[in-house]
């Protein structure tokens, strides 16, 4: 299937808005204007073999500039004395019917000067760069490459201001869907507003999220902004995981159902976006390969170069608004692989903060402690026998009695502002924390004897 009709289907199939069709690439249009401008060059001349051969031995060169008002104007240069044989091949053969080439035989060559002859002129002009010796080359006059490029800017632009108008509605539906969010999935204030809370559906649902990487990936092998077909995937594998793990269905709060169906909603406009832009940028590669192929003037790594400013030719929507809405959103729900202890992988509770900066919890810190370990495992600081519990004592950290921790007697290296955040953001995984340390606490202190009460068998007699 030829892509002009193609990409007709695919604009048609996908359902895009009626005002993004308008706005796509013009493509049979473009190819039409393309065969004008082949015709023109054959009927000055210039078939694709010979442009083919006179850009290789630097005897033209074909040009696209802006002018004063940023609009590409293309030109074709070649040496005088090449064109006017041109004119001439062209005339013989009844390609050009009224030709512009000089008729002064003089004209048809620039006769020698400073006294040089014509061999030595040659030679001066060939180690001579192009651009000095423009007042010596012809313009051959071409109209319908002028129009070519001329809709294709014009498209690019309008494509371009598109996808603007379209970034902006998506910041704004993410910050309005992460006020939805945050309305429901706040943090307990106390056991009556838990039970209101979907705080750990909605951690769930972002962790999933996260791990499905739909429209940029961290990996080292693949990483960087996915094309189309690969978002779509992960969007599918990621609905997928929510649907088995019954997610929606266990919301304790409307408003949460609604806001979900808000965020499936805003990926698949995103999706769709990446769609279509991938499916334009495609049909101008297309048409300037196309170009490319009948013309031999090697516009494709020149055009993108004069169209930098275009965000739509080089840019992916995708990356933009992937930052805003882990900023706006998934920020909201803060996961607790952000608060893991590197050392027992668990959240870092009691955090000790060393004076090299970096978080530990308490338990892990008195073993490296007990261990007479001095260095910090990430920095390697000898920073770990300075940490205490007290504002006071210089002494290490001695945790073998129960601490009860204030305002007022903040100590010097436990983070209490991040303390009373963990507790406010993960109370299940605190409190587990919590009751760990305390098990493993009485285990240094009665050693062997100690038995758990939660592990021992239930009573056969009773």
């Amino acid at each position: 299937m030829k892509f002009g009709h193609a990409f007709k289907e695919a604009l048609a199939a996908d359902s895009y808005p009626s005002h993004w069709v308008d706005k796509a690439v013009p493509y049979r249009q473009l190819k039409k204007i393309l065969g004008k401008v082949q015709e023109e060059l054959i009927n000055n001349g210039y078939d694709p073999e010979k442009l083919h051969q006179l850009l290789a031995e630097h005897n033209a060169e074909y040009r696209l500039e802006s002018d004063d008002s940023h609009n590409l104007r293309p030109k074709l240069l070649v040496r005088p004395s090449l064109h006017n044989l041109s004119i001439e091949n062209a005339t013989e053969t009844g390609s050009v019917a009224n030709s512009s080439a000089p008729s002064s035989p003089d004209a048809a060559e620039p006769p020698p000067s400073d006294g040089l002859s014509l061999p030595d002129q040659e030679q001066q002009e060939k180690q001579q760069p192009l651009q000095a010796q423009d007042t010596e080359w012809v313009d051959v006059p071409l109209d319908a490459d002028v129009r070519f490029f001329a809709i294709l800017q014009t498209d690019v632009s309008e494509l371009d201001t598109l996808q603007d108008k379209e970034r902006q509605t998506m910041t704004g539906e993410i910050h309005d869907i992460g006020i939805e969010i945050s309305q429901v999935a706040r943090p307990r204030r106390s056991m009556i507003d838990f039970s209101k809370s979907d705080l750990y559906r909605w951690r769930e649902i972002l962790e999933l999220y996260l791990a499905a990487e739909v429209f940029f990936s961290t990996n080292e092998v693949s990483g960087g902004a996915r094309n189309s077909e690969r978002a779509r995937k992960q969007l599918v594998w990621f609905q997928d995981e929510v649907n088995k793990r019954d997610l929606p269905q266990k919301f304790k709060i409307k408003a949460s159902a609604v806001a979900f169906q808000h965020f499936l909603s805003l990926n698949a406009t995103l999706l769709q976006n990446l769609q279509f832009q991938e499916l334009n940028q495609t049909a101008i590669t297309k048409i300037i390969k196309k170009f490319d192929k009948r013309t031999s003037l090697g516009v494709k790594k020149t055009f993108p170069k004069v169209m930098h400013s275009a965000h739509f030719i080089s840019d992916a929507i995708s990356r933009d608004i992937c930052a805003q809405l882990s900023r706006d959103v998934i920020s909201l729900v803060p996961q607790v692989v952000d608060y893991t202890c590197i050392v027992c992988l668990s959240i870092c509770w009691l955090p000790i903060r060393l004076d090299c900066s970096h978080l530990f919890c308490i338990r892990c810190m008195i073993k490296m402690q007990n261990r007479n370990k001095r260095y910090c495992p990430l920095c390697r600081a000898d920073v770990i026998q300075r940490a205490n519990e007290s504002t006071k004592s210089t002494h290490p950290l001695n945790y073998c009695r129960r601490v009860i921790f204030t305002d007022r007697t903040s100590p010097a290296h436990i983070d209490m502002k991040l303390v009373r955040y963990l507790e406010e953001w993960f109370p299940k995984e605190t409190k587990e924390k919590q009751k760990y340390n305390e098990i493993e606490r009485r285990k240094e202190l009665l050693g062997d004897t100690y038995v758990d009460n939660q592990q021992q068998p239930p009573c056969v007699v009773m």
